[in-house]
């Protein structure tokens, strides 16, 4: 899978992109329901033999106008790349959620980003917005782009009648309901962090990164060393992980 990041002065110095299937969203979590939008694409792809690629952005949008937002995230950006790569996506274009990009209208947005990186194809969720406060949805993603590209948009995905999101995930990660939001993700949630045996503790790599409540024992496997240790993890304030070894 090949990684492009991107912001309005890389995109204006980015080669002529391949005509592709683009799959649009923040994807925080690749839980299921961003599954079924990536899958959606993927078998457009294959059906007109293009390449398959996926936009995804490098910040959540509470953390560009929020500064003390208590927003977590459920992924790093490199947790979310090796998702996509699982996925068999072909190019994921990273883009960089700043100002700028924040204050595109919804046509220059059009323009300079999805008809830029040729798209043929566009595929996102129900629920997706873009422009300028994120005013518009897939009703006027179709009608500015319907001179450059069709639109697919996929519906919702529920799990006991309410909605597979991020948000919902968050939440019960927060209260402690791992197994349940591994069953929304369709896979085992997981941190990126690095361990220090001295004080027993691991680092976060993204401190706004959604954990467990307080106080909370977890069986965790670590990575360290080449070797494979088996510790018991309790959650405290500070979101570090205080660590000791069960084998």
């Amino acid at each position: 899978m090949q990684v492009i990041n991107l912001d309005a002065h890389r995109l204006k110095m980015l080669a002529s992109q391949p005509p592709l299937v683009l799959a649009l969203g923040f994807f925080d979590g690749v839980h299921q329901g961003h599954q079924r939008v990536i899958q959606t694409a993927k078998r457009i792809a294959k059906q007109r033999d293009l390449p398959l690629a996926v936009m995804t952005f490098n910040r959540h949008a509470s953390q560009l106008f929020k500064s003390q937002t208590t927003f977590r995230y459920l992924n790093t950006v490199a947790q979310k790349s090796q998702h996509m790569a699982a996925l068999q996506v072909d190019r994921l274009y990273i883009t960089d959620f700043n100002h700028q990009f924040a204050g595109l209208t919804p046509t220059a947005f059009i323009k300079d980003y999805l008809v830029g990186l040729n798209a043929q194809v566009v595929v996102a969720g129900f629920d997706y917005t873009f422009g300028q406060g994120g005013a518009n949805g897939m009703r006027e993603l179709a009608e500015l782009g319907a001179p450059y590209f069709e639109t697919v948009t996929v519906d919702r995905l529920a799990n006991q009648q309410l909605k597979v999101s991020s948000t919902r995930i968050r939440g019960l990660i927060a209260r402690g309901q791992i197994e349940q939001a591994n069953d929304l993700l369709g896979y085992t949630y997981a941190t990126q962090a690095t361990f220090d045996p001295l004080t027993r503790t691991i680092q976060l790599a993204n401190r706004q990164q959604q954990l467990p409540p307080e106080t909370s024992v977890l069986d965790v496997d670590v990575q360290w060393q080449q070797r494979a240790l088996q510790v018991v993890s309790s959650v405290s304030a500070q979101h570090q992980q205080s660590q000791y070894s069960k084998a």
